[in-house]
């Protein structure tokens, strides 16, 4: 296992900071925060993942159960993005 320095960050603040042994840096971020994680979008508070060994950084946000899209747009499953605008405009 590797050993991975796991940051709580909002925006560019860090606001907590652990020390994780995990397989990877999803799982690590996973661990240290004990919430469903996913690669980064631009979110506020996001989780930034350290190999300190490699000088690789990881950032990953949380996974919410609401919409986090700022489009206004609900998710519809096996729906494009522009099919979900195009439906939104028939409204």
């Amino acid at each position: 296992m590797q050993t991975y320095l796991v940051e709580q960050m909002q925006g560019d603040d860090v606001i907590t900071v652990r020390v994780i042994n995990a397989p990877s840096p999803f799982k690590a971020a996973a661990m240290s925060t004990d919430r469903h994680v996913t690669l980064r979008r631009w979110e506020k508070d996001w989780i930034r993942v350290t190999d300190e060994n490699r000088g690789h950084i990881f950032a990953y946000s949380f996974v919410s159960d609401a919409n986090p899209d700022n489009s206004g747009l609900a998710i519809a499953p096996n729906k494009s993005r522009k099919a979900q605008k195009a439906d939104q405009g028939r409204e």
